[in-house]
């Protein structure tokens, strides 16, 4: 989370505030391109004001790729004016239990020790490690060990009724890696989480990363983005993981 750069906008009328934008500013990169990405993940303005609800985003940068992954369905029209671009988001989870009873091969191993990440992941990496602090946050790297081949991986571990434990993707540094060896992963963050699902999240079904089976879950979500660059790849972080 980059202290420069506000963690709201404000409107004000008659030196009271009547509405608010929240907003999550981060560092993300394309093509070796550094871009500002804002994450609206809240707007509220007073119903007598909301004639001036778009001075909040007119605020945010131009040069900002803006995205919105929550938002109500009467604003599509608000959003579309605004010179936002709609977008189907799929969260497909699956049932993993399955995979259990299979051992994962002795050349795959999950990584989670602090001081072993922070030696082993890039500067960007590490930005990520210390900004996710909350234990709910699971940081680490998948690894074959004898190929040396790898990915940094962030998931956000939930529980559903108080016994299922959902691991959703929302950072993934080699999708592909991660694609071709998740009988493999499945059973680690089993072992290592006692995950009964794994979810991800993607605007892109060529992009998605776990394969359907007749476990598999997909919701679909409408989300809003605006000045995204050429290749963009999309992920959740620095933004909200649960809808």
């Amino acid at each position: 989370l980059n202290k420069k750069y506000p963690i709201c906008n404000i409107l004000v009328y008659n030196k009271k505030i009547v509405g608010f934008v929240g907003t999550t500013f981060s560092q993300k990169k394309f093509n070796k391109k550094n871009f500002l990405n804002c994450n609206i993940h809240s707007w509220m303005v007073d119903k007598n004001h909301r004639i001036g609800s778009s001075m909040l985003i007119d605020q945010i940068k131009n040069n900002c790729i803006i995205t919105v992954l929550s938002s109500l369905p009467r604003l599509n029209k608000t959003f579309l004016k605004l010179g936002f671009k709609k977008f189907n988001m799929e969260y497909k989870v699956i049932f993993i239990k399955k995979f259990f009873l299979r051992k994962t091969h002795l050349n795959f191993d999950i990584l989670l020790k602090q001081n072993l990440l922070m030696k082993k992941t890039s500067k960007s990496e590490q930005k990520i490690i210390n900004d996710y602090k909350n234990l709910r946050f699971k940081k680490f790297i998948f690894c074959n060990l004898i190929s040396n081949k790898r990915c940094f991986i962030v998931g956000d571990l939930t529980k559903k009724k108080k016994f299922f434990k959902t691991f959703n993707i929302i950072y993934c540094s080699d999708r592909n890696f991660l694609k071709n060896n998740l009988i493999h992963f499945y059973s680690l963050i089993q072992q290592y989480f006692k995950a009964h699902f794994c979810g991800e999240f993607y605007i892109n079904k060529s992009k998605s990363i776990l394969k359907n089976t007749h476990l598999t879950k997909i919701i679909n979500k409408t989300i809003y983005m605006k000045r995204i660059p050429k290749n963009y790849k999309f992920d959740l972080l620095y933004s909200e993981t649960e809808f």
